[in-house]
């Protein structure tokens, strides 16, 4: 393969002005300023700046660990630990609309969609550069018919490779996040060697800081307020998309997003669960419950299950209810520093012992059911607690992992239950941060 030792030499002067153009900070800048937000003198509370150090640090701390000289970041939530800064949802999940460099000794610099750079330089000082991103990486590259596309390709390269030189780590291999084979060989023609970048960023993020932790806290205390709207309008005759509607207008009236996320179900599409809501009509004794899942504040999300009925719980439903209780209780009760996912994961019953009337069979069936997941920017980070891989391939837990755990059970033909918290590993034990009372159903009196 021929190496192209300096990728800019191919470059047209009307490519370079792209390449090269860096947004500059404006002097009399009279775009969004932050007036209107509110802050208080008297409370120390999430610190945006010690946030902010600390993801980058984490992230430089891998890079070195692991031998690299910097690390490109397309994924969306990847470039928020990286640059703290929002990724619009139109560019999910690794569009190639935008993107960060961030190299093992200095700060990030962001290559941002369109004219958009305008408003980051100003509102961003942290960064050390905001560049326009080359529109052909990622899945939007793809659209653009193949010479389109590698011709922003190369301009690409060539754009990485000078920052990369400029902050004196050319010849040093590059991370990359989003794994894209034609970029790889690009890369490779410049002479660039082009490592996967998924370890760095989840051995980067899977430990949390305190605002990390507070962020967490806080959206925990949102989905508190969710589950109240859902309490107090759960009713013979509303529908479960009717539910998700007013639970959604809660999350934003206190300030927080949601990411294609939030489902109610009920009845017995409740065991099991088809994961989303629909326009079904809510009957007197029916099993109700709701996911938060993917309700964030300043990008943390949560994912915290709680189960209603609709009038009086019958019987059977009542004793699912105590047995998924009991197993998520004795889960918790097992987390601590030290211990294993596995210690976690025995807590659970074998999935085909237990719900063979819904057909279970191997453990392979039970992925979402009892088991735990790491929570942070996204949904699903180290480390995954489940019976099919935990009992065999133990990870040790941490201080400072912040998961979701879940249980659930049900009765085939009439519903279900889960129960799920959001938790904290501390030096002790584990700091429950979801608040909603599970210790039984709630039962939502009819009149």
């Amino acid at each position: 393969m021929a190496i192209e030792r300096s990728p800019a030499d191919s470059l047209t002067p009307e490519e370079r002005r792209s390449v090269d153009f860096e947004y500059p900070v404006v002097p009399d800048y009279a775009g969004r300023q932050p007036y209107g937000t509110q802050h208080v003198d008297w409370e120390q509370r999430i610190d945006m700046d010690r946030l902010r150090n600390y993801r980058v640090g984490r992230v430089q701390e891998q890079l070195r660990l692991q031998g690299v000289g910097a690390i490109l970041a397309i994924n969306e939530w990847n470039m928020r630990y990286i640059t703290s800064t929002w990724n619009p949802y139109w560019t999910t999940p690794a569009s190639g609309l935008r993107y960060a460099l961030l190299t093992a000794n200095a700060a990030p610099v962001l290559f941002e969609q369109g004219e958009i750079g305008y408003h980051t330089r100003n509102i961003a000082p942290w960064l050390r550069k905001v560049k326009v991103a080359i529109t052909g990486a990622g899945w939007i590259g793809q659209t653009m018919g193949p010479h389109a596309w590698e011709t922003q390709r190369r301009k690409m390269v060539a754009q990485i490779a000078g920052e990369m030189a400029e902050a004196g780590v050319a010849g040093e291999r590059l991370a990359l996040d989003a794994w894209d084979p034609t970029l790889v060989e690009a890369f490779g023609r410049a002479g660039i060697e082009v490592v996967p970048g998924t370890s760095v960023m989840w051995e980067a993020r899977k430990l949390k800081n305190v605002d990390e932790v507070e962020c967490l806290r806080t959206c925990c205390t949102i989905g508190d307020a969710m589950f109240g709207t859902l309490a107090a309008n759960l009713r013979p005759g509303v529908r479960e998309s009717e539910l998700v509607g007013l639970v959604h207008k809660t999350a934003y009236d206190l300030g927080a997003q949601i990411y294609s996320g939030v489902f109610v179900t009920s009845g017995p599409f409740s065991w099991p669960n088809p994961r989303d809501e629909s326009d079904r009509i809510i009957r007197p004794g029916d099993s109700v419950y709701m996911d938060v899942y993917n309700t964030s504040y300043l990008g943390y999300k949560i994912c915290y299950y709680r189960t209603f009925s609709c009038g009086k719980a019958s019987p059977e439903i009542k004793d699912a209810y105590q047995r998924s209780y009991e197993w998520l209780q004795e889960s918790i009760a097992a987390i601590k520093p030290g211990a294993t996912t596995r210690d976690v994961a025995t807590k659970w019953p074998s999935g085909p012992e237990v719900w063979g009337d819904i057909l279970v069979e191997t453990e392979d069936q039970t992925a979402g059911s009892n088991w735990a997941h790491g929570i942070g920017l996204t949904l699903y980070e180290p480390p995954i607690i489940w019976r099919a891989v935990s009992l065999e391939d133990p990870v040790e837990l941490q201080e400072g992992m912040t998961f979701a755990i879940e249980t659930q059970h049900g009765v085939r033909g009439v519903g279900g239950v889960r129960i799920e918290e959001v938790v904290h590993v501390t030096a002790t034990g584990v700091e429950v941060l979801s608040k909603w009372p599970a210790e039984q159903i709630a039962e939502v009196p009819l009149y």
